[in-house]
């Protein structure tokens, strides 16, 4: 079998989880994971602990493989710590600085219009004048 396949013949995608508990851990999982009624709303049945067979028979029952492999080791509990605090000043470190590229932008805007304004007021003067 195809390793890029799951055992239930759809592909399988590698993702990154995001959660507390796995910063940035890296896992395995097959397309159909997504149950159905949970598609819609464009949620993603994740999970931070080994899952059960209950989890998989529930997942099977909706719609879903239930495949999920972990590619990453699990994480030190200092970069479990570390991790989401670097994230979020990441992110606001990302919004300032598009605020300041709009502001940027803004005020060129700003130096165009003040020089068209001068440009017509100077036409304006030395039309009076002559």
């Amino acid at each position: 079998m195809n390793r890029s396949l799951c055992r239930c013949g759809t592909r399988i995608e590698m993702k990154t989880s995001w959660t507390q508990a796995n910063p940035g851990r890296r896992f395995l999982t097959c397309q159909r994971r997504l149950v159905a009624p949970f598609a819609q709303a464009s949620l993603f049945i994740f999970l931070d602990i080994f899952i059960d067979t209950e989890t998989v028979i529930f997942l099977q029952q909706n719609g879903g493989c239930g495949f999920f492999s972990w590619c990453d080791p699990p994480m030190c509990p200092r970069s479990v710590e570390i991790i989401p605090g670097l994230l979020r000043s990441k992110n606001t470190y990302e919004e300032q600085v598009l605020i300041l590229q709009k502001n940027k932008k803004m005020l060129h805007v700003r130096i165009w219009c003040i020089g068209f304004v001068c440009g017509l007021v100077v036409m304006w003067i030395m039309k009076a004048t002559s």
